[in-house]
């Protein structure tokens, strides 16, 4: 089995079990999950269109215009604790997404430098991943009390 196909599967594992070793009050983060995935595969088309990257070694061979491990298993899990453990303030609000966005394009490149996992072209660069997740992480906190406020709502009606 290659290296890619085994950081994969460490990567679903990682997210499963940090799932499960936090998953006390995770259910009603569910919805800013299954958003996360939707989300996550609507950039991913959009970087196929452009042809920003692509995923040579993606565990489902005929899927390589997308990643089945981050789209589906990685982002979701990665949502769920971020918005679930996120501090109250600004300041310590942005420091928790530059640590998580530090950690994650970290990973992404070196993925992208030394594996066959994924591949950039047409001028995308680590640094944009950088601020992408670094939006994500805001655009999912946001979906997050929105979706609490219409669930209040729906309560008191």
């Amino acid at each position: 089995m290659d290296i890619e196909y085994i950081l994969q599967y460490a990567a679903i594992a990682a997210s499963v079990a940090a799932l499960v070793i936090d998953r006390k009050g995770a259910s009603k983060f569910v919805p800013v999950a299954l958003f996360a995935s939707f989300y996550a595969n609507i950039v991913c088309f959009v970087a196929l269109y452009f042809n920003w990257w692509n995923y040579p070694k993606a565990l489902w061979g005929f899927v390589s215009d997308m990643s089945v491990t981050v789209n589906f298993i990685v982002a979701p899990a990665a949502a769920i604790l971020w918005v679930k453990h996120t501090p109250d303030t600004a300041k310590g609000k942005f420091a928790w997404a530059l640590v998580w966005t530090i950690g994650l394009t970290g990973v992404e490149l070196i993925l992208e430098r030394f594996t066959a996992v994924i591949d950039y072209h047409n001028g995308y660069d680590w640094y944009y991943s950088f601020i992408l997740w670094f939006a994500s992480w805001y655009i999912w906190g946001a979906y997050h009390k929105w979706q609490i406020k219409k669930v209040l709502q729906w309560q008191k009606e």
